[in-house]
């Protein structure tokens, strides 16, 4: 996949550019790699994605299967705080997919998101908290 911003799939950097960070995370989902999105996290992060906090090797499972209908998603961020090595993140989305019958599915929401920065310098995903206004994920 081709990447409009300097991306690197081995040792992704969110970036401490909220709009950069966006981006990338933006363009990684809708690669439809599970295990490359799976990159984006520190390995203890926690994502509820799913309906329920998952981690390790739960959450790449999860990011796999869900990436593998190749959904599409949009993401607007609402507003941005850095403290030191921590940025926490809001963001609207809306990812269109489709449930397990093919039928499409929108789904909505408002997400709150945590980075931590590395000793290396770069940033990636400790908690990513999205909630659904529409079309629930896991029921």
């Amino acid at each position: 996949m081709a990447f409009t911003v300097a991306f690197d799939p081995e040792n992704p950097d969110l970036t401490s550019d909220t709009e950069t960070q966006n981006e990338i995370f933006i363009q990684v989902f809708n690669s439809a790699d599970g295990e490359l999105f799976n990159r984006l996290y520190l390995e203890d992060s926690i994502s509820n994605f799913s309906g329920e906090p998952l981690t390790g090797a739960a959450r790449l499972k999860f990011f796999k299967e869900f990436l593998a209908n190749k959904p599409s998603l949009k993401a607007k961020v609402t507003h941005s705080y850095v403290a030191g090595d921590v940025a926490l993140i809001g963001v609207e989305y809306s990812i269109e997919t489709t449930d397990p019958d093919g039928e499409p599915v929108l789904l909505e929401g408002n997400c709150t998101d945590v980075l931590r920065q590395l000793e290396d310098g770069r940033w990636l995903m400790a908690i990513d908290r999205p909630v659904a206004s529409t079309g629930l994920v896991a029921e």
